[in-house]
């Protein structure tokens, strides 16, 4: 394969809801104010049912803050070109960088659409993940970095351009282990059938 493309993700800057900043300072201006006036008054004779009061007035209010609200996967940013890998260099849309004038390269290709994805390690969400957290780092000659997050559509998809990645290997650009984790190569027999085709 002489090339392979993936999208470019390019990820948004997190916007602050100032309707739901002060919406959480005045509830919890309020759980302290209906605590203090509770606590002056002497409602409880017992101090143990006002802790479970306050704990039970507390757990509300984080509820309609939206605390225990099942997450949603948002996309916080969008597809906008093409990264492309070749024998001859790497490619951000229009830009294209040469093998020869790079000095490294570090991939990490973890995420995938449809990945299973959990939050707070309770909630599954359905539909899983976006695949959109993957990164590319390039180094050049020139001391220039170079960095973007990509969408990645299978588990396995870099293993479709492994010819692609073992000539970056042959460059000094990859080593074996990064081909290994790239790869997603698990066990030792692919481990060594890989060691055979750097030879």
């Amino acid at each position: 394969m002489d090339k392979y493309s993936f999208d470019l993700f390019v990820k948004e800057k997190p916007k602050k809801d100032p309707k739901s900043i002060v919406k959480m300072i005045l509830s919890f201006i309020a759980v302290s104010i209906i605590s203090y006036v509770f606590l002056e008054w002497k409602i409880f004779e017992n101090q143990t049912y006002y802790y479970i009061f306050i704990g039970v007035l507390a757990t509300i209010v984080a509820y309609l803050n939206g605390f225990f609200k099942k997450p949603e996967l948002t996309l916080d940013g969008k597809i906008d070109g093409k990264l492309t890998f070749s024998n001859d260099g790497i490619q951000f849309n229009d830009q294209f960088y040469s093998i020869q004038d790079l000095y490294s390269i570090m991939i990490e290709n973890n995420d995938y659409v449809g990945k299973k994805v959990k939050e707070f390690g309770e909630f599954e969400l359905p539909n899983g993940s976006h695949g959109v957290s993957n990164l590319i780092t390039i180094k050049t000659k020139s001391n220039q970095f170079v960095e973007a997050n990509f969408k990645q559509n299978k588990e396995n998809e870099f293993v479709k351009m492994e010819a692609i990645l073992i000539n970056y290997y042959k460059h000094q650009l990859l080593s074996e282990e990064d081909l290994g984790e790239i790869l997603n190569l698990e066990h030792d027999i692919d481990k060594r059938e890989l060691n055979k085709k750097l030879k």
